[in-house]
């Protein structure tokens, strides 16, 4: 009996003392983690997709532009207002014109005109070098 008391009371200090220490390690290395919220983005890491590359100027088929903004390590920036130059020949539609915690926003166009059209992406004043080319028959 005596034994098994002294066995548990060196369990429970063992226990504790283990608990204490990686408590104090965990909040050592990982207070600072990744956070996807920055206010820097970086011009060159962001991208944009179009899906479908075509679709009928009918007014109703549309195609999908979808935006990623991304900082110098390649995370999504969450907070910021994606803008698309305007042509009046298109209808853009903001599905999610800010873009959340993965950096991307979401824009659906349609056009009741055929023809190739190319849209600049901009962000706080900073256009992407790369264009969306959408294209309606």
């Amino acid at each position: 009996m005596k034994k098994s008391f002294i066995f548990l009371i060196i369990f429970i200090f063992v226990l504790i003392f283990f608990s204490f220490y990686f408590g104090l390690y965990e909040v050592r290395f990982f207070k600072s983690r990744a956070s996807v919220s920055q206010a820097s983005f970086s011009v060159d890491n962001s991208y944009l997709f179009v899906s479908p590359l075509r679709a009928k100027a009918n007014g109703q088929e549309r195609i999908r532009l979808t935006v990623f903004i991304l900082n110098n390590q390649g995370l999504g920036v969450m907070g910021k207002e994606v803008f698309l130059s305007r042509d009046s020949s298109l209808s853009i539609n903001i599905i999610q014109g800010q873009t959340d915690n993965f950096g991307k926003a979401v824009f659906d166009v349609t056009s009741t005109k055929s023809g190739e059209y190319y849209l600049e992406v901009s962000v706080d004043g900073q256009k992407l070098p790369q264009k969306a080319r959408l294209s309606f028959y």
